[in-house]
């Protein structure tokens, strides 16, 4: 189990709805947000590209993807993406009517043989840069780059 040990790390687990849990021996974070007012094609790609960085992470670190998933919403249009470690791949159905509204963000990191912690940093980093860069999201880097503040210890 992972203790975060303050109340900013803490508020963005309960914002991004972040949960954890081990399937077959791998971790799976996942967690979802709402983006205000924001076209789902852009947040499409946006996605795609951290997706494409995430997998580049894991490997980088010694890990195995077994399965990343997102899934955008919007009243008139839904997007699902997902990979493997390898390609990226989306599935868009449209119906009639403006995609420029609220969107729903929902991501699955299901990942072998990386920290608990590290993953559940990828995946609020990603959040955090939804929300604050939409124009040029960064891309995943190192963690003490992006969290050096944070304080964490983990327990078995």
């Amino acid at each position: 189990m992972v203790e975060f040990s303050s109340d900013t790390e803490l508020s963005k687990r309960g914002k991004y709805r972040i949960k954890t849990t081990i399937q077959e021996g791998a971790f799976a974070v996942s967690g979802e947000n709402t983006i205000q007012h924001e076209d789902c094609n852009k947040i499409k790609n946006i996605i795609e590209n951290e997706i494409k960085a995430l997998n580049s992470w894991v490997l980088d670190r010694g890990g195995i993807i077994g399965h990343v998933k997102g899934f955008l919403s919007a009243n008139n249009h839904s997007v699902m993406i997902s990979s493997t470690g390898d390609e990226v791949y989306c599935h868009t159905h449209e119906s009639a009517g403006s995609i420029n509204e609220d969107v729903l963000v929902s991501l699955v990191l299901i990942v072998f043989n990386v920290s608990q912690l590290g993953l559940e940093e990828q995946l609020i980093a990603i959040f955090d840069r939804l929300e604050d860069d939409q124009e040029s999201p960064r891309r995943i880097g190192g963690d003490t780059e992006r969290r050096s503040d944070w304080k964490f210890e983990l327990h078995r």
